[in-house]
């Protein structure tokens, strides 16, 4: 019941839009979402982006026909989180407590995906703050042609954090080249 309270007052921002090429008349799905930021709600942020991919599984099962899917966004959450075992592993690993062997066991990610950026060292650098929480992620209908590398981290150090005048945002640019539809 608590939960369901932290999820309704603590809403997902999240798109999902159908991509079709003119000539090739190949799919994708994109989806793109903007988790909550604070780590003791790491359930609710599991759970919303759950609904995410559960959404996009519909949405191509809709469609009848093979399609590729990438997705990326702030995750807010951390290596070690729920949504990137979730994402990564298609459930989360720890089952340590009754709450997460349920979890473990019923929120499964419809989705088979892979980091199409590897891990970076960091996708957020702030004075207080550094560490990876940014994702792009795509399903095996896709390849990553290419990926753009992580800043230096001798420019990243030249302030005490992010946004500085090298980099004018919290976080750091995370770029993949995707070829999607069997490549």
């Amino acid at each position: 019941p608590e939960i369901m309270k932290d999820i309704k007052i603590r809403p997902i921002m999240t798109q999902i839009c159908v991509l079709q090429h003119k000539n090739s008349g190949k799919l994708v799905i994109v989806g793109n979402t903007h988790l909550f930021w604070n780590p003791e709600y790491h359930i609710v942020s599991l759970l919303h982006i759950h609904g995410m991919c559960t959404k996009i599984a519909s949405i191509k099962e809709s469609l009848g026909k093979s399609c590729s899917i990438v997705i990326s966004g702030d995750m807010n959450s951390q290596t070690t989180s729920y949504v990137h075992s979730y994402l990564t592993n298609g459930s989360i690993s720890k089952a340590e407590t009754p709450l997460e062997h349920f979890l473990s066991q019923n929120v499964i990610n419809p989705l088979k995906l892979t980091l199409a950026r590897g891990e970076p060292n960091f996708t957020n650098y702030t004075a207080k703050f550094k560490d990876v929480i940014d994702y792009i992620l795509c399903d095996s209908q896709s390849k990553v042609a290419q990926v753009t590398p992580s800043p230096d981290i001798e420019d990243l150090e030249k302030s005490p954090g992010c946004p500085s005048a090298i980099f004018p945002s919290d976080h750091l640019p995370i770029i993949s080249d995707i070829i999607v539809g069997n490549p």
